[in-house]
């Protein structure tokens, strides 16, 4: 079990507090105010309607705009921080809910041994969400310092334009990490039957902090990609709710909600992994093996409705700017979603080679191995469908050589018509192992089993038939 640090704690508390003082000061400064005309009115770019401008216009990039010292590349800088915050950030999100729900699950579950354990897990967990809280926080003040020293003129506008919401995100902030420390220190003090669901809700009330933080995040980045609540100038027109609520915020908040979840449970079941293998004791690697059961079943529920929502992204993509979705998925940015691709469909496999093992070790588990070699060729297939690229990398003179940038062969394979099917299929094969995981180390006894069996396999026959069927038939309906 993790080993209790008191002291660790109270630093990674004392350190959230300090980054608490930069991250409302540094989001102060940005807010800057050029506003037009009061008689001045201008028309939304997306919800067409009128408004008063009361902020400043978009920068026109120049060197002077984003400026370069020396060799180093600002952009790499920049991503590399902003993606450690993400990293961090989305640990800290899905961390309080599982602590929350091993809670609830030790209140209403009637077993004391279970209950006990239950909580120890969660406030263990707790403890490293204090600990991934203060690195998100400190982390987040350095892409703040990096984005204002190195794109100041971008800062400064999305600053003035978002300066109505910077007080609340401060806020939402301040209180999340508040209620995560209060969280944390009242666990033994509410630990009476009754003040247990008090501690609880308390533990919700966090978690309602940080989604709120999540979509306040969100809609900065939504607003970079599909602006709305501003004018053809970029100048905000008042109303805050259509400058938050752009064309992609509710789609990147379900795709960023579920990809946290995940991720923070792969990386739990990772570590309970790592730890089920070097314990010396049984009773260590019993504890260790249960907890990756139970983040088993967490990171296979997010993982199964996440390339639904990335699909509903992309569709938001398409119908907002078309241009933005073709460069995305079929220009510059091709190569990325190749390899995006990629990690995607280790993912899946990752995952059903997780349940095969886990079902190795139980005896139940052997009347499934048969199984194994159809689920292994069905998902290696499924991968190189949703592999295969519509196009390949070519210079100028090549595509002029071809006549376009319609490659001859390639060009027939790799349309979304396949990987739609691809994907949807290898979502259906890892519901079917989990499925198996499940069964393995239970008898049915129902006098229905017999035809439950057989209704649950036309039901996953006859879908997987049709999404095969579908993913052959658009191959003929005109592009």
């Amino acid at each position: 079990m993790i080993r209790r640090c008191s002291k660790s704690v109270a630093g990674a508390a004392l350190a959230v507090v300090l980054a608490l003082l930069v991250i409302p000061f540094g989001a102060a400064t940005l807010a800057g105010s050029d506003s037009g005309p009061a008689d001045e009115t201008a028309t939304d770019v997306y919800y067409q309607t009128p408004g008063v401008p009361s902020g400043p216009p978009a920068p026109v990039g120049d060197p002077l705009t984003y400026p370069r010292y020396g060799s180093l590349d600002n952009r790499t800088l920049v991503w590399f921080v902003t993606q450690q915050h993400t990293y961090f950030g989305g640990f800290v999100l899905a961390l309080p809910i599982f602590c929350v729900i091993l809670e609830f699950a030790g209140l209403v579950t009637r077993n004391r041994a279970a209950a006990v354990r239950y909580d120890q897990t969660a406030r263990d967990f707790l403890r490293v969400t204090l600990l991934a809280m203060s690195l998100t926080a400190v982390v987040g003040s350095l892409m703040l310092g990096l984005f204002i020293w190195f794109y100041p003129s971008f800062m400064k506008y999305m600053g003035g334009t978002f300066k109505t919401m910077m007080p609340v995100y401060a806020f939402i902030f301040n209180a999340e990490a508040l209620c995560l420390i209060a969280y944390y220190y009242t666990w033994n003090r509410l630990a009476t039957p009754a003040l247990k669901w008090c501690h609880a809700a308390l533990g919700i009330l966090c978690n309602v902090f940080g989604a709120v933080l999540l979509f306040l995040a969100n809609s900065w980045i939504a607003f970079m990609m599909s602006p709305a609540g501003v004018d053809a100038q970029g100048r905000f027109l008042g109303n805050v709710w259509h400058l938050m609520h752009t064309a992609l915020w509710n789609p990147l908040n379900v795709h960023r909600f579920l990809a946290d979840i995940m991720s923070g449970g792969a990386v739990v079941l990772a570590y309970a992994s790592y730890r089920f293998l070097t314990s010396k004791s049984e009773e260590e690697r019993a504890y260790y093996d249960w907890v990756g059961a139970v983040f088993l079943i967490v990171t296979v529920i997010a993982l199964l409705p996440m390339p639904f929502a990335g699909y509903w992204l992309m569709k938001s993509v398409y119908a907002f700017r078309q241009s933005m979705g073709v460069t995305m998925m079929g220009g510059l940015l091709t190569w990325l979603f190749v390899v995006q691709a990629l990690l995607i469909g280790v993912l899946f496999l990752g995952i059903n080679y997780y349940l095969w093992q886990s079902m190795g070790r139980l005896q139940g588990g052997k009347r499934y191995e048969q199984a194994y070699k159809y689920l292994v060729l069905g998902l290696t297939g499924c991968l190189f469908v949703w592999l295969t690229p519509h196009t390949v990398m070519m210079t100028g003179g090549e595509v002029k050589a071809m006549g376009g940038a319609q490659h001859p062969v390639v060009g027939n394979y790799g349309v979304m018509s396949a990987k739609n099917g691809a994907v949807n299929l290898m979502i259906c094969l890892t519901a079917l192992s989990y499925i198996f995981y499940r069964r393995a180390n239970r008898t049915i006894t129902v006098s229905w089993a017999r035809k439950g069996n057989t209704a649950l396999a036309v039901l996953f026959g006859a879908g997987m038939a049709n999404i095969l069927w579908l993913a052959i038939y658009g191959f003929y309906v005109p592009a």
